[in-house]
């Protein structure tokens, strides 16, 4: 077993096994009341959007730090949607103005994007507190990690969502503006959710890949982390498997994720609609209609 250091340091060796550039948040000087990595947040928009000037890019990045402020869920939906198309800036083309989205995420070429796992990343807003670890892409915070040991009979997995909660609700709100979803583990036990997910509604990830075998009470710390935080997945989810219902954010579960992936090659072929259909498996209560939407979804 492991106490709680040495569990932190597992997973940043796992996510570094990823192709994470891990860090730890000491080592880089910054202003702590900004939830961003401003070390790079500036270089890496500028890698991925060529064709913008330095000013506009501080533009967008201005108007991405700049949210209404309405509510942590209300600018989270606000922030989403910059992530997923852009951040619309006012530019001279030929003496015309029109409108360019700077990208966030370049979610067609994965590489063009920087990856970081950052723990020890102190963060001051109400209070000063310190996540275990951050998953950075470009700069900005989309994931955030907690971890409990199970070394100590008296702490729970339950008690690292607590912490999220308190984290969200009254300590360093700003930091959830951002968040696409939330990690809990023990390191034997991993869930995730939404910043609106209640402890019930995180989920365990038992599958790395679609035709991995999925076992009575495993193990799903490796699971999780192999099978949500690989780039290329971790991309995919945030752009096709999150959705807003009301004031709720919903992530989907992994049988979703694959059910989906399945329909999706079953009715395609070479990217065109073959007219064919199949079959997904839901049990009461697993997410039918949400697994319907995110199949529209990516029909477009």
């Amino acid at each position: 077993m492991f106490n709680e250091e040495q569990l932190e340091d597992m997973t940043m060796q796992l996510l570094s096994k990823l192709g994470y550039e891990c860090k730890n948040g000491y080592e880089i000087e910054r202003d702590y009341h900004s939830v961003f990595n401003d070390e790079t947040l500036f270089r890496d928009l500028a890698f991925i959007n060529p064709s913008f000037t330095d000013a506009q890019i501080y533009e967008a990045i201005k108007i991405v730090k700049n949210l209404p402020c309405s509510s942590v869920i209300e600018d989270n939906r606000e922030f989403t949607k910059y992530l997923l198309q852009g951040v619309p800036i006012e530019v001279n083309v030929d003496g015309n103005y029109q409108y360019k989205n700077v990208k966030l995420i370049d979610f067609v070429n994965v590489n063009n994007n920087h990856f970081q796992a950052i723990n020890q990343f102190n963060i001051i807003e109400f209070e000063r507190k310190r996540p275990d670890i951050i998953i950075f892409v470009n700069g900005i915070p989309l994931v955030v990690i907690e971890l409990k040991t199970v070394t100590n009979e008296e702490v729970k997995l339950e008690d690292a969502y607590n912490q999220l909660w308190r984290y969200k609700e009254i300590s360093i709100p700003t930091l959830f503006r951002y968040n696409q979803f939330l990690i809990i583990s023990d390191g034997v036990t991993a869930k995730a959710g939404t910043i609106t997910s209640s402890y019930s509604r995180f989920s365990d990830w038992k599958k790395i890949d679609d035709n991995d075998e999925v076992k009575e009470n495993m193990d799903t710390h490796l699971t999780l982390f192999k099978g949500m935080l690989r780039k290329d997945r971790l991309l995919d989810i945030i752009n096709n498997y999150i959705l807003f219902s009301g004031n709720l954010k919903i992530l989907a579960q992994y049988h979703q994720y694959f059910g989906v992936k399945k329909a999706i090659l079953s009715t395609t072929t070479k990217g065109f609609l073959t007219g064919k259909t199949g079959i997904i498996w839901h049990t009461q209560g697993s997410g039918k209609s949400f697994s319907m939407v995110f199949l529209c979804w990516q029909y477009g």
